[in-house]
């Protein structure tokens, strides 16, 4: 349990880090985003450090911390190692817009990969994306949540039709 820990807390200084990095931190996001964003956040089987990089028509989005989501019932239910979670996503157009925040969409694929601390058995998963995305038009914030069914791979072949995931960013 105390390298699940270690992982969580070197993950936030991680975080801590690079936002205390001096940059430019865009506030004009009248238009789509451009850039970075670096947070928290939840992927295919890992919670951690998320971050997401605008590529062309989509994006990319990472999560690197632990596998599993800490508790509850389901196939992720504890944590038992590290993990990444690679996803792409296409951006949509925007869905409506107010003074205060752009909600935005998107929907694509990815996938997770766990592997134990434990001496248990690594974690492959697969999932889609559908996503929902608050931009704020006054801060360079962003807060996302994610409808993300998924087929587990290993430890076992299995789906999990409901499933959410969320996260927070700053961008830059």
């Amino acid at each position: 349990m105390w390298k699940s820990a270690l992982i969580v807390v070197a993950s936030l200084g991680a975080l801590v880090a690079v936002m205390l990095v001096p940059t430019r931190a865009r506030a004009d996001f009248g238009r789509p985003r451009d850039g970075f964003g670096i947070g928290l956040g939840m992927g295919t089987g890992a919670s951690g450090v998320s971050a997401k990089i605008m590529s062309g028509p989509g994006a990319f989005q990472v999560v690197a911390g632990v596998w599993g989501a800490g508790g509850g019932e389901g196939r992720y239910a504890h944590i038992d190692g590290i993990a990444l979670s690679i996803d792409y996503l296409f951006e949509m157009p925007t869905l409506a817009r107010s003074p205060y925040f752009n909600l935005d969409w998107s929907f694509g694929l990815g996938g997770g990969i766990g592997v134990s601390t434990n001496g248990g058995t690594p974690g492959v998963a697969a999932a889609g994306i559908a996503g929902l995305e608050f931009n704020f038009t006054r801060a360079p914030f962003d807060i996302v949540l994610e409808y993300r069914p998924s087929v587990g791979i290993l430890p076992g072949v299995g789906i999990e039709l409901i499933g959410f995931t969320a996260h927070v960013r700053i961008w830059f």
